[in-house]
């Protein structure tokens, strides 16, 4: 029982010290591993039909990416992090068409609810303009990361 009480304590402060890597507010992801998230440096037109955000991928959000994904808490991680990371620095969105470009300048269009099925898990119809692929719901189409940033830049239309 003892053992378990350590166990247990060693995971709540390592959980701890992992969620105090992140933004103070809500970060945008640049991929579906945890602690992969961006800096919001500035915000223009939120919510508009020319919705701009600057981000920055810091040391602060690589070291949160090699404590809650890697499990490292090494410079070495940080630094390799940094180098590899290598993404646009702003997203645009036209909330009135509700199209975006993501950090890899990939176009996406949001067309609201999705219809279930066995193939669709997905809340909303997120479509990919450049091949018409609409993501499924699952973190492999990047769904999550294309919801998230969409929300960041037209809020209140995907809740």
């Amino acid at each position: 029982m003892k053992l378990f009480g350590c166990v247990s304590a060693f995971l709540a402060m390592a959980l701890s010290a992992s969620a105090g890597w992140a933004d103070d507010k809500d970060p945008i992801y640049y991929g579906s591993r945890a602690g992969m998230q961006l800096t919001t440096v500035s915000e223009e037109g939120i919510g508009t039909a020319n919705a701009k955000i600057h981000v920055k991928h810091t040391p602060k959000d690589a070291k949160a990416f090699c404590v809650q994904y890697n499990l490292d808490y090494s410079m070495a991680c940080v630094k390799q992090t940094m180098a590899l990371v290598k993404i646009d620095d702003y997203l645009t969105g036209n909330c009135v068409k509700r199209t975006w470009l993501d950090l890899s300048n990939e176009k996406f269009a949001f067309l609201g609810p999705a219809k279930k099925s066995d193939e669709m898990i997905a809340d909303y119809a997120i479509k990919r303009v450049k091949t018409g692929e609409i993501l499924d719901g699952t973190t492999a189409s990047g769904y999550w990361v294309e919801l998230g940033i969409f929300q960041h830049l037209c809020p209140g239309i995907a809740k």
